[in-house]
């Protein structure tokens, strides 16, 4: 393990996704997992946004999608390992079936995940990457074994924790969706188990991560 491998060492992220719904998701999943030293330092939706927040924050970790509107992520790649040669990245795409590494990304790339195994499986990959957890080679890049275990969110419970970040609290959350209180309970109940902490203390999480991404949007994304 390197240094920037150590469980004591921070790794500053920038997140490439040009799914808003998706960057957030993967914001959140980052913040109620408080044991990850992982510090997301700006987001992007673009290939130019993604290449400006590398060259200004200079980060540990790119979380990166490959098809972005005005090109490839590759691009950020390249401009990333060029600044910072330690860097790593971890590829978060639904092209991640056909992705092959080119050359001057061996070394940087530590995991590819599919976007329909994210939580789970990217999860998987940064506690092998940041040392807080024990996760094989075939585990970080979705090996039939993990894929098997995995326990992604629903559709429906990734929407219900995005509107718990809003500060929604369960009768409201009902009232939107048009369910009973009694299944909104039952859903948060199944993402804490899932996401590994407690009802009470995702609420907490939650709501602070949606303050914290919503400082850091940019005007219009």
């Amino acid at each position: 393990m390197t240094g920037m491998e150590s469980p004591a060492t921070l790794l500053r992220c920038v997140i490439v996704e040009d799914h808003r719904m998706v960057a957030e998701l993967v914001s959140t999943m980052l913040g109620v997992s408080k044991d990850l030293p992982i510090q997301i330092v700006a987001t992007a939706g673009t290939v130019a946004e993604g290449i400006a927040a590398c060259e200004q924050h200079r980060p540990d970790l790119l979380i990166l999608d490959l098809a972005l509107p005005d090109g490839r992520g590759q691009a950020i790649a390249r401009a990333l390992v060029a600044i910072n040669p330690l860097a790593k990245i971890i590829v978060l795409s639904g092209q991640a079936s056909t992705f092959v590494c080119p050359a001057f990304l061996n070394g940087h790339i530590h995991a590819v995940v599919a976007k329909t195994q994210a939580f789970d499986v990217l999860q998987a990959a940064l506690r092998s990457l940041t040392g807080t957890g024990e996760a094989s080679q075939g585990e970080a890049t979705g090996s039939t074994k993990q894929r098997k275990a995995a326990r992604p969110l629903t559709l429906r419970e990734r929407e219900i924790l995005l509107l718990v970040g809003q500060g929604m609290r369960t009768k409201q959350i009902a009232e939107r969706l048009k369910i009973s209180g009694h299944t909104v309970q039952a859903h948060r109940k199944s993402i804490a188990a899932k996401l590994g902490t407690r009802g009470a203390h995702l609420t907490l999480q939650a709501v602070k991560l949606h303050e914290r991404m919503a400082g850091n949007m940019a005007p219009g994304e």
